[in-house]
């Protein structure tokens, strides 16, 4: 099985243009002008890595999408749960990491203008011989064109729930007790999200003479939050029978910003197993922020486009 090269650069490096050879091509289809009604992802390989906290490590899997019923107001919706932690590998039985969103949108503005578009034409594995340190790299070869892509301006909010287990090391109250049995916690947070995005759509196809047809059809989101949430702190190791759990003495022992914010951006696929030959599609999902006592992370996916029904 030939193996994928991860670092950007060998791509560009070993990425052929086109622009020295006569390509002819005809657009058949450009419309990226429609209402995504329902559109829903399957997320099967999802890594939530909080900075700092090596037990909160977490691999996921989960939906996401929208609904859009009426035009240019719609609902946004995600779920991730964890089918692994590494917690597990030295805790028995530790919290799950739990991620629930729901939330609205509203179009302001937006406009739909002809920009330049790469189309990709070919993806050769291995051209030519080229090789880096003894691993397969490929040839990719695209066209620029110019096509039609719309851009939405959108406000978001919505109910933001996120409990994770969490890394403690050497917590104590003010006597210099230990404020967990172990060095793990349980952090849940529950608030609400509130932000900007811009979602654009590209969706067109061409006919060439030497590739044949060819398309580039996406939708992207990229957003930007601030979070409000409170949270709750729990020790899931501690006998309540035994000692009540001092909440408020962990939380100013750990520490945090009043505040959570995020920015991250999602990729889907939009068009029709009509025109691509394709029932499903790829989809990826990327985010970096701060969450109120778990601190700075970065998560980010792979999935699948499921349905895509647009009017």
């Amino acid at each position: 099985m030939k193996k994928l090269i991860t670092p950007l650069a060998l791509v560009l490096i070993f990425s052929a243009g086109l622009k020295a050879q006569n390509i002819n091509y005809e657009i058949t289809y450009d419309n990226p002008d429609f209402r995504p009604f329902w559109n829903l992802n399957l997320s099967y390989f999802d890594i939530d890595i909080p900075v700092g906290s090596l037990d909160a490590v977490n691999f996921n899997a989960g939906i996401w999408g929208n609904v859009e019923p009426v035009n240019g107001i719609g609902i946004d919706y995600r779920y991730r749960r964890s089918y692994l932690t590494m917690a597990q590998l030295g805790y028995k039985n530790p919290p799950a990491f739990n991620n629930f969103e729901l939330g609205g949108y509203f179009r302001f503005a937006g406009n739909t203008k002809l920009r330049p578009t790469p189309v990709i034409l070919e993806i050769d594995w291995d051209a030519d011989g080229n090789s880096f340190n003894d691993e397969d790299v490929f040839q990719m070869k695209s066209i620029g064109i110019q096509a039609k892509k719309r851009r939405d301006y959108l406000l978001r909010a919505g109910y933001y729930h996120l409990s994770s287990p969490l890394t403690i090391d050497e917590v104590s109250d003010a006597n210099g007790v230990d404020i967990f049995a172990d060095d793990l916690a349980k952090a849940s947070l529950n608030g609400l999200y509130a932000g900007f995005s811009i979602r654009t759509f590209t969706n067109v196809f061409i006919k060439t003479d030497k590739f044949g047809e060819q398309f580039n059809s996406k939708g992207r989101l990229i957003y930007i939050d601030a979070i409000f949430a409170g949270a709750n702190i729990s020790d899931p190791y501690e006998d309540p029978s035994v000692l009540a759990f001092d909440e408020d003495a962990a939380k100013e022992a750990i520490g945090t910003l009043p505040l959570g914010f995020r920015i991250g951006m999602n990729t889907y696929q939009i068009e029709k197993k009509a025109r691509t030959g394709k029932k499903f599609g790829m989809s990826t999902n990327y985010e970096l922020g701060y969450r109120p006592y778990i601190g700075w992370y970065v998560s980010g996916g792979l999935g699948l486009t499921l349905v895509k029904w647009n009017k």
